[in-house]
């Protein structure tokens, strides 16, 4: 496994960890009401959605390097 690829396998690793910690966050918000849950799942879904963005985005732009 080269760099490139190990980069890319953290990236997608952080996405899935703040995907994890968005549902948890859902979970907490249905179980207490707490408005800073709901934001704490919008924002690690977010997060996710830049980090997956920008994991393709490495990919594609370092596809040529060797």
């Amino acid at each position: 496994m080269n760099l490139r690829w190990f980069h890319a396998l953290l990236i997608l690793l952080s996405a899935a960890l703040a995907v994890l910690f968005g549902v948890w966050c859902l979970d907490l918000y249905g179980r207490e009401d707490s408005v800073a849950s709901l934001l704490a799942a919008v924002a690690a879904f977010a997060v996710s959605f830049g980090l997956v963005v920008y994991d393709s985005w490495f990919l594609r732009k370092t596809r040529t390097l060797r």
